[in-house]
């Protein structure tokens, strides 16, 4: 049964240029709590501006996210409900991150674990998107 909560980060730092030593170079996936943006660019989940002096950027844009999970073996079939992307473990497992649209609403997937996607979305739409999960969870359930 898929259970949706909001995630506690402490702070989210855009870093651009060149990668450090662990972040990850391939396209749409993530090293721990660091997400693939684009080719020079990355999110930092916990970072901080000062570790980053040396890049090209590095903006704390923790005011620009929400942060929800959800979890359950039945997540990805909820999350399916409104998203277009292959969310099947086999495709999107850990590791794996990727901006898309779910309902509607543009956000940042990362698969935290097996049965756990977190879902990045600006703090205007996040009301909305929670709704949205909430229902789809209920119709899951059905």
């Amino acid at each position: 049964m898929a259970v949706l909560r909001e995630v506690p980060v402490e702070a989210q730092v855009l870093v651009r240029g060149e990668p450090r030593p662990r972040f990850p170079l391939e396209p749409n996936t993530s090293a721990g709590d660091v997400l693939w943006l684009g080719p020079d660019e990355w999110l930092v989940l916990g970072g901080r501006e000062a570790e980053y002096a040396d890049a090209a950027v590095a903006v704390d844009v923790s005011a620009a996210r929400v942060v929800l999970e959800l979890a359950g073996d039945d997540a990805r079939e909820v999350l399916a409900q409104g998203c277009s992307l292959d969310l099947r473990s086999g495709s999107f497992g850990p590791g794996r991150c990727a901006q898309t649209l779910v309902a509607r609403t543009e956000a940042i997937l990362h698969c935290a674990g097996d049965d756990a996607i977190r879902l990045l979305v600006r703090p205007s739409f996040a009301p909305y998107l929670r709704a949205w999960l909430e229902d789809a969870i209920d119709g899951v359930r059905r």
